[in-house]
């Protein structure tokens, strides 16, 4: 055998990598060491080598990396027409013989292939069931043309790979028939779980895993103290079975009437096993191709698993929903700026009455990850911990219930005292006032989410009782599917008060065929300088103004970040809401006819029908509807600040800029409100305008890095359902409002999207607020990334009778705008209508 161009694969190991590449070099050290790999050998790159430089090929490719894009096309185009050196041919042929003829697997391995940080997986080419020494040899030389194939050249610049540098090395194995074959993880690629083995696997070669022809099994097996235990198993469509010919080469043969699983349990057993020993070889989880024949399995290629997350600590019920609430609050990596806004919301929403309870909730810091000023992520892992005082918490419970009714708290004096604060500081002047004087707008903006958080704190537990007796109540009655449309169904909150507001701003536009018309012509964002030229315009405007006045503070992006502007300062936002709903003709079922339907059913019941019990019933039915008021009302009047504490930062921002700190003021927000607080003497002093640059730009630097990092884990979102159907599915959530809708999937990602939502349409969106209510009206079913059935979407769309599903994590990814699908609410999933 000529030791220059090929070498036996049992002779090689990953120090011949330059010779024989990744590929190679991984199986022969297994193969070497014991490892059931099949026996072959590798054509050398020193063949390659000499086939470029026999043929002047390297002219070929150097005048074809000057080309932008490169000009792939020239450089295979040389390699198909030039001669293979007569030494390299013969020496492939003397192997091929020598190992007994037959057919063979031919395969690349080039010199960048299967490294941690490259595995070059699909880029280059795979021959099998190859027959004879000629077409070996052919072979061979459609290997080396694939190192110059386009989407191999795309990927060697993302990886930063010199086109110079790059080898093909050819490995020539013995063809296992495989009866069935596939792919073995031995780590969970989703999930980061070490302690996990996932197995895809199909009849015949596993050319139909590998290039996703197929929909295989699916297994993750996790290892216990036992042995290991089969946790997620899913029988695949096998579309394609690809099997080998008489005469060389492969057929894809379409089959179904899948039944039966291609595998045993103890086989896959055997394999998980055996993938661990190979990972313990190597010392890092791999990725594994395998074949089965006459049941003795094979291993076909061996590389690190290169994009493997950090595994998940394991996340309790209650961090998992508090997460996915989270993620509903905060969708986005906040600013530094942002924090202090997070902590005052948190701190009175959640804190103030966690803590009176006597439950120890986290700081952020405990909850947030922070380099350098930046939350990098969200830590999932944080602990919420009962104190003496939950000993006291049944207690305080009860005296709470008792001194404050629920029915009542809008006559609360903290509700006059909050709109009263906002006058006052909506009175003031940012542009006129001193650097302390805008501080103490700000700190006095901060200060009105506690007087909301108490109102929370007094009437909360005197609702929450209520809802409790209901509750109770419709399960003794044999009515409990009624609770949620008794609880959540007809209640007028700030949010459906806005809603009709925005409904009259519609009827407005329709009636009028000047105003329809240019609403249909026009983009949101060109209306308003359109509108102020008409009479009908300027009418319009003007209700719009007050509208805007009364509900402006709204976050127009609909999340709890004073980073992002509000209704008032992006009135075009609520101009493409008016606009789909002018154009819109879909009309919802009445909720309050469904809530009198429910309450009719239980108010039916004998016991009902007892003047005592009906009216006690009635009374505590009242009170308990006020759970949905105090979050929803609460919310609205603890984001009353939120214009204002903008107005105020801006303007320090323009002063910064002014300074020279600053390139724009919206840069304000990354800095924290105490490095602010921390500017005592205006003007600035050199020495400080230069920290504060610096401070700014790193910060700056840190952001745009973390730009495609996900602030929370999608994986903390995701909802486990190993069941048939959610198998089918496309997608697998939580429950989060009850029936079964089809329609084409509309992507809505943020605000400045609002407008793209027609009447029909299944609005897909990352989270939702109380600013994308209006939205519900046209959509006939709801998907969303985060959240729960308690969560703001889940009851809306229960409040406008449409199916939902929460927590999906990813539907904003998977689903495609247009893609016709069917959302089942009542078990959580979604389908492709053509697939399903």
């Amino acid at each position: 055998m000529n030791k220059r161009y090929v070498l036996n694969l049992q002779e090689i190991s990953r120090k011949d990598i330059p010779l024989v590449g990744g590929k190679a070099a991984v199986l022969g050290e297994l193969l070497a060491s014991g490892f059931p790999v099949p026996p072959g050998f590798v054509v050398t790159t020193l063949a390659y080598d000499l086939f470029v430089s026999r043929n002047h090929l390297d002219e070929v490719i150097e005048r074809a990396l000057k080309e932008r894009p490169v000009d792939g096309e020239a450089i295979r185009k040389a390699f198909l027409s030039a001669p293979i050196p007569e030494e390299v041919a013969q020496a492939i042929r003397t192997a091929y013989q020598t190992m007994g003829s037959g057919p063979v697997a031919v395969r690349s391995t080039a010199t960048a292939e299967d490294m941690p940080n490259a595995a070059f997986a699909g880029q280059h080419e795979t021959f099998l069931n190859v027959v004879g020494a000629d077409a070996v040899v052919e072979a061979v030389r459609r290997c080396w043309v694939s190192l110059w194939d386009d989407r191999a050249i795309a990927y060697r610049e993302k990886m930063g790979i010199d086109h110079r540098l790059a080898k093909m090395a050819v490995i020539v194995q013995r063809m296992v028939p495989a009866e069935a074959s596939g792919v073995m993880f031995t780590a969970n690629p989703i999930t980061g779980a070490r302690d996990e083995v996932v197995i895809d696997v199909n009849v015949g070669l596993g050319e139909a895993v590998v290039s996703g022809l197929v929909t295989p099994d699916h297994y993750v097996l996790r290892k216990t103290r036992f042995g290991w235990r089969i946790v997620e198993r899913r029988l695949g469509r096998r579309e394609v079975v690809v099997k080998p010919k008489a005469e060389g080469g492969v057929e894809e043969i379409k089959t179904s009437n899948v039944t039966q699983p291609v595998v045993s349990d103890d086989i896959l057993k055997k394999l998980a096993d055996l993938g661990v020993k190979i990972q313990s070889y190597f010392g890092r989880p791999q990725d594994i191709e395998w074949a089965l024949a006459n049941g003795k399995i094979f291993i076909l290629q061996a590389r690190p698993i290169t994009t493997l997350p950090e595994p998940l600590p394991r996340v309790g019920k209650l961090n998992g929903m508090l997460i996915r609430t989270l993620a509903e609050i905060i969708p986005e990596r906040p600013y530094p700026l942002d924090m202090v806004w997070i902590e005052t919301i948190f701190s009175n929403a959640v804190g103030k009455i966690a803590r009176y309870f006597g439950i120890k909730v986290p700081a952020l810091d405990q909850i947030f990850v922070e380099e350098d000023g930046i939350a990098v992520k969200v830590r999932p892992d944080f602990s919420i911990r009962p104190s003496l005082g939950v000993l006291l918490a049944p207690f305080r419970l009860i005296w709470l219930a008792l001194r404050y009714d629920s029915a009542k708290w809008e006559s609360d004096p903290l509700l006059s005292e909050i709109q009263a604060r906002i006058d006052s500081l909506k009175k003031r002047d940012p542009e006129g006032s001193t650097w302390e004087e805008l501080l103490d707008t700000v700190h006095e903006a901060l200060s009105i989410p506690s007087l909301a958080g108490e109102i929370r704190k007094r009437y909360l537990p005197r609702a929450l009782i209520s809802a409790g007796i209901i509750a109770l109540s419709l399960r003794t009655l044999r009515r409990r599917h009624l609770l949620s449309t008794l609880l959540f169904t007809c209640i007028n909150t700030k949010v459906t008060e806005a809603n009709a507001e925005l409904e009259k701003l519609a009827e407005m536009v329709r009636k009028n065929p000047e105003l329809m018309e240019l609403f249909r012509k026009y983009e949101p964002k060109q209306l308003i300088s359109v509108l102020e030229k008409t009479p009908a315009g300027q009418e319009f405007l003007s209700e719009f103004e007050a509208f805007l006045e009364k509900y402006g503070h709204r976050e127009a992006r609909g999340s709890a970040l004073i980073s992002h502007g509000t209704w008032k300062e992006e009135p075009e936002v609520v101009l493409g809401i008016v606009a789909s709903l002018a154009t819109s003709e879909v009309k919802h079922g009445d909720s309050c006819a469904r809530f009198r339907e429910a309450l009719d059913q239980v108010l039916a019941h004998p016991l009902l029908r007892l003047r005592p019990f009906r009216s006690m019933f009635l009374s505590v039915l009242e009170e308990a509807r006020q759970l949905h008021r105090l979050r929803e009302d609460g919310r609205f009047y603890a984001m009353m600040p939120i214009p204002i504490l903008r107005r105020a930062l801006l303007t320090m921002g323009k002063r910064l800029v002014d300074a020279g700190v600053l390139e724009v003021p919206q840069d304000i927000f990354y800095l924290k409100l105490s490095e602010i607080e921390q500017i005592k003497k205006w003007p600035l002093s050199e020495d400080t305008a230069e920290k504060l640059r610096a401070l700014v730009s790193r910060r700056k630097e840190k952001w745009a890095s973390l730009k495609d990092k996900p602030f929370i884990d999608p994986r903390l979102l995701y909802v486990q359902d190993t069941s048939e159907d959610a198998q089918r599915a496309l997608l697998v959530g939580i429950p989060g409002s009850p029936g079964v809708a089809e329609g084409p999937a509309r992507i809505i990602r943020d605000s400045s999207e609002f407008h793209k939502l027609r009447p029909g349409d299944v609005l897909v969106a990352p989270y939702t607020t109380p600013a994308w209510t209006p939205l519900f009206r046209l959509a006939v079913a709801v998907v969303v990334d985060t959240g729960g059935p308690l969560s703001h979407a889940a009851i809306v769309a229960r409040e406008y009778g449409i199916p939902a599903v929460m927590g999906t994590g990813v539907a904003t990814k998977v689903l495609k705008d247009g893609q016709y699908i069917r959302v089942d609410g009542n078990r959580g999933l979604v389908f492709s209508v053509e697939t399903e």
